[in-house]
């Protein structure tokens, strides 16, 4: 599966910085001597000279306290604390015989002088395992897959962590449902919650992150629908919902996702019909072992970049469409195991690169055509348990890849 690696720096560095308004005793005697005039008439005269001159120069020095590098380090110090303190908090609710590898999350020392002392390299957040940070030393990445973790994320403090644009939580044992606060991680980029142990509904605020370009939520217990709001995600490449209990038809707004390039949605318990549209982008789709019904659109002959199509145990029916030759790129093609019924369209030899064809399991009638043969790279073909007549085509025998060939039952 496709991982994000690039982190993004911080660009709003100066929205943390604080001042606390204190000037030397030479910036007091410089203001000072710019408004001490002798007479009140000159006072009046001169007094919006003044004001601007002492707005200019209070200004001055309000700007090189804020871009002094103590400034910086301090801001920048404590909002590593800060985000140190959340991750303590979640990991304080997480189950003790599962922490083990947050061994390195450890305390940070404090005093009542010093809430936010210096923190060496053994304190700072962005050493701990499965923690990265930006330049400033805020968190935009954890990877905490495979880390035998147990707990829920309703203690997990979301708005503590404004940067992070990754966050990665593949095969622990999380439960519970997904919070709505989830949408505080308005920078989030990659989303991966899957073979974990989540049931309740899929929050539609999951649609307000809109820079999301990879979803993964497979492998839990989640169950509902699928949020419309999800096709408001502009950017998603990846939405992987696979192997849950959702039982919801799948939501029209997904034809919204131009850039979409994976949409696996298999062992599920979506009913109703697959949406029309031509998702440009799309070149694998996954709607295996789910409820649906009604005919294959024709629209899925306009994926023009689809590799992997499998619809199979789906309980569609109707004719396999023509168009579906048009997936010229199309590597699997798997429609078994429904009720499909007619003749199989000679326009499926077009599909030059296709090496695995499996439409067995239907009601599939006629005779084998000769254009089948054109499949030069094809490797398995399984047509049996059909209601196909008529005798192999000689054309076969041009398939000098083929591995497997299955005809029974016909």
């Amino acid at each position: 599966m496709m991982r994000i690696q690039q982190v993004y720096p911080s660009h709003k560095l100066q929205c943390q910085l604080k001042t606390e308004g204190k000037m030397t005793n030479g910036q007091a005697v410089a203001i000072n001597k710019a408004i001490n005039y002798q007479t009140p008439t000159e006072i009046i005269r001169m007094a919006p000279s003044v004001s601007k001159r002492v707005c200019t120069l209070f200004t001055f020095v309000l700007f090189a306290q804020l871009i002094s590098p103590s400034n910086v380090v301090s801001a920048s110090a404590s909002a590593s604390t800060m985000e140190a303190v959340a991750l303590l908090k979640w990991k304080s609710t997480l189950q003790n015989d599962t922490q083990s590898h947050l061994s390195s999350w450890t305390s940070i020392p404090s005093s009542c002088s010093n809430p936010y002392p210096n923190l060496n390299l053994s304190r700072n957040p962005c050493t701990w395992f499965g923690i990265s940070c930006n330049l400033v030393g805020s968190v935009v990445r954890m990877n905490l897959a495979n880390s035998s973790l147990q707990g829920t994320l309703h203690g997990f403090p979301f708005s503590s962590f404004p940067n992070i644009v990754y966050l990665d939580l593949l095969v622990n044992t999380i439960f519970r449902t997904i919070p709505p606060k989830i949408s505080y991680l308005s920078k989030l980029i990659y989303l991966d919650l899957s073979y974990n142990q989540l049931l309740g509904k899929i929050p539609p605020e999951i649609g307000i992150l809109a820079h999301l370009q990879i979803i993964d939520l497979g492998a839990n217990k989640l169950n509902g629908s699928i949020p419309e709001e999800i096709g408001h995600l502009k950017s998603l490449i990846d939405l992987s919902l696979c192997i849950n209990l959702l039982d919801g038809p799948i939501p029209t707004s997904l034809v919204n996702l131009r850039n979409l390039t994976y949409l696996t949605l298999f062992y599920n318990e979506l009913p109703g019909s697959i949406p029309e549209g031509h998702l440009k982008s799309l070149t694998r789709l996954y709607l295996n072992k789910n409820h649906l019904n009604g005919s294959i659109p024709t629209s899925l002959g306009s994926l023009e970049n689809l590799t992997i199509l499998f619809l199979y145990d789906t309980r569609l029916f109707g004719s396999i469409p023509r168009e579906t030759g048009n997936l010229k790129y199309l590597k699997a093609l798997d429609l078994s195991n429904n009720q499909l019924h007619g003749s199989i369209p000679a326009s499926l030899g077009n599909m030059t690169t296709l090496m695995y064809l499996s439409l067995l399991e239907n009601q599939l009638s006629g005779p084998i055509p000769q254009e089948i043969g054109n499949l030069k790279n094809i490797k398995y073909i399984f047509l049996s348990e059909n209601l196909l007549f008529g005798s192999v085509p000689a054309s076969f025998a041009n398939l000098s890849n083929l591995i497997s060939l299955s005809l029974g039952e016909n």
